[in-house]
């Protein structure tokens, strides 16, 4: 099985988005995609003036497109009073010819080879395995503890559930939330 045909040639564009205007380009007044603001290089809320940042085509189209009207909306025709004149802000040919000025193409990226189900399901299993093989405890020797009896007699003790059991044997109250070695100290 493979991956959906890619139908429009645009989609591994990569174009150079330039705010060529003299304002800084923010999420309010449109740079965005999806409700996702998009951040120039300044790390800043939006694109700061003048500053370039580069974007897969989709992206920014979009934001030129908004940063053309934003530019056509800041210049809108208006009388002597400065009450808007009722004349069309903008054309569709003026938007598209003004957005051409903020992108540059740059260079497409090659398109990805389709990946097969049995492919994505074997990288799954690599993944899988990295998982397992992460996750296994090589097996450490042993840790006893060495108990000496009545100077003569030496117990040793595997972990601390035996420490525990040989203080109840002996009638010993200990806190369980102990460490071993705490408890091994009441036994000596």
């Amino acid at each position: 099985m493979t991956n959906a045909p890619i139908s429009n040639p645009n989609d591994f564009k990569v174009i150079d988005f330039t705010n060529k205007t003299d304002f800084d380009f923010t999420p309010e007044m449109g740079c965005m995609f999806d409700s996702r603001p998009i951040f120039g290089i300044s790390g800043a809320n939006g694109v700061k003036s003048g500053e370039s940042i580069k974007l897969p085509y989709h992206i920014g189209h979009r934001i030129a497109v908004n940063l053309a009207k934003v530019k056509m909306m800041k210049s809108a025709p208006t009388d002597a009073a400065g009450i808007p004149t009722g004349v069309p802000i903008w054309t569709p040919e003026a938007i598209e010819a003004l957005k051409d000025s903020y992108i540059t193409d740059l260079y497409t990226e090659q398109r990805p080879i389709a990946e097969t189900e049995v492919d994505r399901l074997m990288k799954k299993v690599e993944e899988l395995n990295k998982l397992v093989h992460s996750s296994i405890v090589q097996p450490q020797a042993i840790s006893t503890a060495n108990v000496e009896k009545d100077n003569s007699e030496v117990i040793t003790y595997k972990d601390k559930q035996d420490v525990m059991a040989a203080l109840e044997k002996k009638g010993i109250k200990f806190d369980a939330r102990a460490s071993r070695s705490d408890l091994e100290k009441l036994l000596a």
